[in-house]
């Protein structure tokens, strides 16, 4: 239904993030930068907290892809 009206490419409103999508606020851009940082360090422990639903599991997504 949506696709059509509006003539979008994919399906919205997935329930998997889709790092496509991201939108890098300066929020998000430190935490996508911290995450980049412990994995070029090898760090032990990174850790990025936030409320449900604030793009977390988008970000992992996005570094995953950039690595691959």
């Amino acid at each position: 239904m949506y696709t059509k009206f509006f003539g979008l490419t994919k399906k919205p409103f997935s329930l998997i993030p889709d790092p496509n999508f991201l939108f890098l606020s300066s929020k998000h851009k430190k935490a996508f930068i911290t995450l980049q940082y412990g994995l070029v360090s090898q760090a032990g422990f990174t850790v990025i907290t936030g409320d449900i639903g604030s793009g977390k599991t988008t970000l992992v997504r996005s570094l995953l892809r950039k690595i691959e």
